[in-house]
């Protein structure tokens, strides 16, 4: 359903909004599932983590919704006063993600290994693919990790660059950028076969969980140079928004707001009893 503005919006944006897509090397319809926060609220409710990591707070919307012992980075926090007031045991490091692996051992900060990640940060896709890396290793083979904006509908938000030249008539999402991050996709089913990735149709740039991790793996440290040497130059109009959309057969978000949806949806066993 078009937003009750629609009719205000320029004529490209109607059309993008009401399904009517007229290049499809640039657009994809637009998502239909509910908000990504809606789904990870689901993900805490459904997988109930005893310790939580995020990447990318700024105003705490996705924090907010732990309710376990937490460590969020950030280089530029802009949480409202009294955010951590009544939280559970909550540490923010105000520093590049790469700043914080580098001085500081996850799971020691935690009390233990990560089991409910949320990958945020700078939207670049060695950016991510390092967050992922340095993010597994203190995970377990139940831990889920999400990433978020990696199913770009508009090739205008998928810049490398966020300031970089914009095309009014591709531009469907003003103001918005996702970067990049996409390319997270192709890489990892590429060069991680046995991990499961799920993608979901959640507004408005997806959000895919990662399941099947493996905290010994060394093949993404090892291949890391070749792959973002690989990738670099890539656009995501060489194989077009709307056929790259498509090919992720992406998961009704919708649906998987229901209890027990979303361990049944990704194929995670049933939460053992306290």
């Amino acid at each position: 359903m078009p937003p009750p503005d629609s009719h205000d919006a320029p004529p490209h944006i109607r059309a993008w909004r009401e399904g009517r897509i007229a290049d499809p090397r640039h657009l994809a319809p637009p998502l239909s599932g509910a908000h990504y926060l809606r789904l990870i609220a689901a993900a805490h409710r459904e997988f109930a983590p005893t310790r939580y990591f995020e990447i990318g707070t700024l105003k705490g919307a996705s924090l907010a919704l732990a309710a376990c012992p937490s460590v969020a980075v950030d280089p530029r926090f802009l949480l409202p006063e009294g955010f951590l007031d009544g939280r559970p045991a909550t540490r923010l490091f105000a520093q590049t993600s790469d700043a914080f692996f580098a001085a500081h051992d996850l799971t020691e900060e935690l009390g233990g290994p990560v089991d409910l990640a949320f990958l945020d940060g700078m939207h670049r896709f060695e950016f991510l693919l390092r967050d992922f890396i340095n993010t597994e290793r203190h995970c377990t083979p139940g831990s889920v990790v999400m990433l978020h904006d990696c199913v770009p509908v508009c090739s205008q938000i998928a810049h490398r660059h966020q300031g970089a030249p914009r095309i009014a008539a591709h531009d469907v999402m003003p103001g918005a950028w996702a970067g990049d991050v996409w390319k997270l996709l192709p890489i990892l089913r590429e060069h991680r076969p046995g991990l499961r990735l799920d993608v979901f149709d959640a507004r408005p740039t997806g959000l895919v969980l990662v399941t099947g991790l493996d905290p010994a793996s060394r093949v993404l440290t090892e291949r890391y140079e070749q792959i973002v040497a690989g990738w670099m130059e890539r656009d995501i109009t060489q194989q077009g928004v709307g056929a790259f959309v498509a090919a992720q057969n992406m998961i009704d978000t919708n649906a998987a707001l229901a209890p027990g949806a979303l361990r049944a949806l990704t194929g995670l066993p049933p939460r053992a009893a306290p």
